[in-house]
């Protein structure tokens, strides 16, 4: 009887101590293997494969102090359990290169003092209890170090976009360089001081940025990563000279053009013969001066006298999920983005022999255009001709090696200014390039999409202009992320037909199952009542 208690015990034991052992092992693997099941859309609970990069990527440790205040209302309570999922997540795909602490500086004079040195302030917030409004003072701010570069993010309220807001803090402080994006000026393009200021604002985030004047600039600087063409309304030949050499020695150029000149007062439009034309055809791409409309488009407001009106506008064409290219980052995760009065593109494609294009959007399979006479009323039943319905490009994507538009040609010379003993000698010219390093160009038929006069409420337009920015200069670091936050989601666009049917369905379709059921239900009853006689019948 004692052999048998002894070695039921050391059984015990045993399955005790494999059990412990089993759970360790999964403990240690579950540590070094992140996983989780996330089953919404866009996986908001799980970062993005561009975070995992930036993290598989830290060659040193980046310090991360998480100030949070202990005591938080009750709206509130679980986003300090929110924060702590996220940020083991990041730690685990950091490898060991991420240091995170939480802290309280709750009755910490000294450490309330170095806050607001770093800039993390407290928050104030209203909190209901016992029926009495009242306002409490906590801190929900963060600190990202690495060696003697800080960034931080004063308050966190909420997880909508916490994720790109550190992602995008910890490139920040392991960069060792800020880009220079530069934006074409003085030909009637919009002033980044004011047409474009909220576009600006949000590339000074990670970029800074400039205006590039070439009637004053003898060359385009290296030091620029990006050179924004907007629609100038004119350009000298040495001019676009420079635009070209500036893409021969490897920059990368985003040309956003209006071929059709617009009067947005009088709805009025007409051909524009953009002094861009030429140069674009020649690496690979030609604008049409046309307008799209599109049945897949954006409600605008016009002035009717006293009132303002909302109405579906099909010369604001809304670009949908499908109708973005899905092997390219830049595009492949946006919802949806708006362009006002735009033209279509055309590829030529013997002008793009060795270069990679990518049609980055265009506009759905019921659109059409209107040349040389535009009615822009948003009264009229636009109805296009037969045949007209067709998709069309609106926006491009061209990498790899450039032809110079002035291979071959008369080198353009600079405008001679009279030169005067105080003035310094003139730099020497640069040297001519041929063909291009591996470089980018980007071309849409429209420019006024980004532009402060376009209602801000279109978020995919902003994000796909940051996105195209990252693209062409650091890659996809921030782009996924960024694109998950528009959730726009329109609804399909179907045909009268399919209209009609649904129509149908939804005034016959109830009342038709409600008699199949009744009809079923009468016919069961039925066969089990004769079933039932049948049966005594038999035992009679």
């Amino acid at each position: 009887m004692k052999l048998k208690k002894v070695r039921y015990g050391t059984n015990y034991i045993l399955m005790t101590v494999l059990l412990a052992a089993i759970l360790a092992v999964i403990n240690i693997l579950s540590y070094r293997h992140f996983l989780r099941a996330d089953l919404t859309d866009n996986r908001q609970y799980t970062i993005t494969e561009s975070t995992r990069k930036v993290l598989a990527g830290l060659d040193d440790v980046v310090n991360i102090k998480v100030y949070f205040s202990r005591k938080l209302p009750p709206y509130l309570t679980t986003l300090t359990d929110q924060i702590k999922d996220l940020l083991d997540e990041y730690r685990t795909y950091a490898r060991g290169k991420l240091a995170i602490e939480f802290i309280d500086p709750a009755n910490d004079p000294a450490m309330e003092q170095r806050l607001r040195f770093l800039g993390i302030p407290q928050v104030r917030l209203n909190v209901i209890e016992r029926d009495q409004a009242q306002f409490t003072n906590v801190y929900l701010g963060m600190a990202v170090l690495y060696g003697d570069n800080k960034e931080v993010i004063p308050a966190i309220t909420d997880t909508n976009n916490f994720e790109y807001d550190l992602t995008s803090k910890i490139l920040q402080v392991i960069s060792t360089e800020v880009k220079t994006i530069g934006f074409l000026s003085g030909h009637g393009e919009p002033d980044i001081n004011k047409e474009l200021k909220n576009i600006q604002g949000l590339l000074q985030e990670h970029y800074s940025c400039r205006s590039i004047d070439t009637k004053k600039d003898k060359n385009i600087p290296a030091t620029v990563a990006a050179l924004v063409v907007a629609s100038p309304k004119e350009l000298s030949e040495r001019e676009k000279f420079l635009i070209d050499q500036y893409l021969m020695s490897g920059g990368r150029v985003l040309f956003f053009i209006d071929p059709v000149a617009m009067d947005e007062r009088r709805l009025a439009a007409t051909p524009l013969a953009s002094p861009l034309l030429e140069l674009l055809a020649h690496y690979g791409v030609k604008l049409k001066n046309e307008l799209v409309l599109d049945r897949s488009n954006a409600n605008a407001s016009f002035q009717s006298g006293y009132y303002t009106i909302s109405v579906p506008y099909p010369f604001w064409i809304k670009i949908i999920r499908d109708n973005f290219a899905q092997d390219n980052p830049a595009v492949n995760q946006l919802e949806s983005m708006v362009l006002p009065w735009a033209s279509p593109l055309e590829i030529v494609r013997d002008k793009t022999a060795g270069l990679r294009v990518t049609e980055l959007f265009k506009s759905s399979k019921d659109s059409w255009a209107q040349k040389e006479v535009f009615d822009l009323s948003p009264k009229e039943e636009y109805s296009p001709a037969p045949g007209e319905m067709k998709e069309r490009i609106m926006g491009v994507a061209l990498s790899g090696k450039f032809k110079s538009f002035y291979a071959g040609k008369k080198v353009p010379a600079a405008d001679e200014e009279k030169k005067t003993p105080a003035q310094p000698p003139q730099q020497k010219e640069p040297l001519f390039k041929p063909e291009s390093a591996e470089t980018k160009l980007i071309v849409v038929g429209n420019s006024r999409f980004i532009t402060e006069n376009f209602p801000a409420e279109f978020d995919g337009n902003r994000i796909f202009f940051q996105n195209v920015i990252d693209w062409v200069t650091i890659g996809d670091a921030l782009i996924g992320i960024r694109s998950r936050e528009s959730t726009d989601r329109p609804l399909m666009v179907v045909s009268d037909r399919a209209k009609a049917a649904i129509r149908f369905i939804n005034i016959l379709g109830v009342a038709i199952l409600a008699g199949l059921f009744g009809l079923g239900s009468f016919y069961l009853r039925r066969r089990r009542k004769m079933t039932g006689i049948k049966e005594l019948i038999d035992v009679q």
